[in-house]
C-alpha cells in the first residue's frame, strides 16, 4: 500500500426514516453520533440488530445520505459526495463476487474501472493475491474455491484499489465457527500489515473483542460506550453494555450506602463492601451490582450461600447455574476442581470484590 493512512471523523451524524405506522413520525437510525477513528485503526461497531451500526457504515460508504451532520475522511468532508468519489473500499457480508469472472478478474475489476494499464493491473493483482496467499487460485471461479478462500478474494478486491478507508459489513457471518475464528485472526493480520483505517460492523461480541483497536457499543442509534475491549468489559457504563459484551450477573444490593468518586459502599447479600461504580450511578437512585461469572469463586469457607440448579460442560470450563441468595446467577469454573457438584448441592462462594461494579438501573437501557 502506498497511501498514507488517514483518520475518519463523524460529527453529530443524524439519519431518520419515516415510521412505518405513522408517516408524520421519524425513527432515528443514527441519533447525533460522533466518533473518531485514528489512522490505521480498526474500530468495530457492535450492537444488536436495528441499533444503527450498518446504517452508520453505509453513510460512511456513501450508500446512504445523512439527514444532518458531517463525515470526514482525512481532512475532506464527504457526506454529500457519491460513493465512487470517496476512495472507500467495502467488503460485504455476501462477498458479492462475480460468479462468471475468475479470481484474478474479480480482483482486477475495480482497477479496470479506473482505466489503469494492463501492466499496472497485473502487478497490483499479483501482489495482493500473494499477500492474501491465494495466488494459486487466480484462474479459478468463485464456485471452485472454499468459503474462506472466497472471503480472501473479496478482501483482496476491496484492498487492491488502495482505498483510504476499508469498511466491513459482517464479513465472516457466512463461515462456520472454526473457520470464522481462523479468518478473523487472518483478517486482522492483513489489516495491520496493509495499515488501512477500518470500520468493522458485527453483532458477534467475541469477534469484536478479538480484532478491534476500539469497540463502539451501539443501541437505538446512539453510542452507549466506546473504548478498548478490555475497558468496556471491565468498566461498562450501564447494564446494556455489561450484558452485551461478555456474560454478566446482575445482583440487587440490599442497600447502597454511598456513591462517590467512582466507588460505592454497599451491602450485598448481607455483607458490607466497597466496590467500583459507574460514573452514571447516583446516590439514592436504583442500582445493580454486576458480577462476571468468572468472578464467582466456589470456596468451602466462602461468605455467601448458593444452590446448584444445573450445570453444563464446555471443555475449557464448567458452567454452573445457581440460586444465589434468591437471585439467579451463572458461574464459570475454569479450574474444574468442582466438577463433582450436582443439581441441588448447597455450596459456599466468594466474589472477586475488585472486579464487581455498581451500575445504574436505567429502564431505557433494558427496553
Amino acid at each position: 500500500m502506498n497511501n498514507e493512512a488517514v483518520g475518519v471523523e463523524i460529527k453529530d451524524l443524524v439519519k431518520t426514516f419515516p415510521a412505518f405506522d405513522n408517516k408524520n413520525k421519524e425513527i432515528y437510525a443514527a441519533n447525533h453520533v460522533t466518533l473518531s477513528v485514528q489512522p490505521s485503526e480498526l474500530v468495530t461497531l457492535l450492537g444488536p440488530s436495528g441499533c444503527g451500526k450498518t446504517t452508520l457504515l453505509r453513510m460512511v460508504a456513501g450508500f446512504l445520505m445523512p439527514s444532518s451532520g458531517e463525515i470526514y475522511i482525512g481532512s475532506r468532508e464527504v457526506s454529500r459526495i457519491p460513493p465512487n468519489k470517496r476512495n472507500v473500499g467495502m467488503m460485504f457480508q455476501s462477498y458479492a463476487l462475480f460468479p462468471h469472472l475468475s479470481v484474478y478478474e474479480n480482483v482486477a475489476y475495480g482497477l479496470k474501472l479506473k482505466h489503469m494499464s494492463k501492466q499496472e493491473i497485473s502487478q497490483r493483482v499479483r501482489n495482493i493475491l500473494q499477500l492474501m496467499q491465494i495466488e494459486e487460485y487466480a484462474s479459478r471461479f468463485p464456485n471452485e474455491i472454499s468459503g474462506g478462500q472466497q472471503q480472501r478474494v473479496a478482501l483482496a478486491r476491496a484492498v487492491v484499489t488502495e482505498p483510504s478507508v476499508l469498511l466491513f459489513d459482517e464479513p465472516l457471518s457466512n463461515l462456520d465457527a472454526k473457520l470464522r475464528e481462523y479468518m478473523r485472526e487472518e483478517l486482522r493480520k492483513i489489516q495491520k500489515r496493509v495499515g488501512i483505517t477500518s470500520l468493522y460492523v458485527t453483532h458477534d461480541q467475541s469477534e469484536a473483542m478479538a480484532i478491534s483497536d476500539k469497540v463502539i457499543i451501539m443501541q437505538k442509534g446512539t453510542i452507549e460506550q466506546a473504548g478498548t475491549a478490555r475497558e468496556i468489559y471491565a468498566r461498562p457504563k450501564n447494564k446494556f453494555v455489561a450484558g452485551f459484551i461478555g456474560k454478566a450477573n446482575f445482583i440487587k444490593p440490599d442497600e447502597v450506602h454511598s456513591v462517590s468518586g467512582g466507588r460505592a459502599e454497599i451491602t450485598l447479600l448481607g455483607k458490607r463492601m466497597e466496590i467500583a461504580a459507574s460514573d452514571l450511578c447516583v446516590a439514592g437512585e436504583p442500582c445493580t451490582c454486576m458480577i462476571r461469572p468468572e468472578d464467582i469463586k466456589i470456596n468451602p469457607d466462602g461468605h455467601f450461600r448458593a444452590k446448584i440448579m444445573s450445570k453444563a460442560y464446555f471443555g475449557q470450563y464448567i458452567q454452573h447455574f445457581m440460586d444465589l441468595g434468591g437471585q439467579e446467577a451463572e458461574q464459570m469454573d475454569f479450574t474444574q476442581t468442582n466438577a463433582g457438584l450436582h443439581e441441588g448441592d448447597e455450596i459456599a462462594v466468594d466474589f472477586v470484590t475488585e472486579s464487581l461494579r455498581l451500575l445504574p438501573d436505567d429502564k431505557l437501557q433494558e427496553a
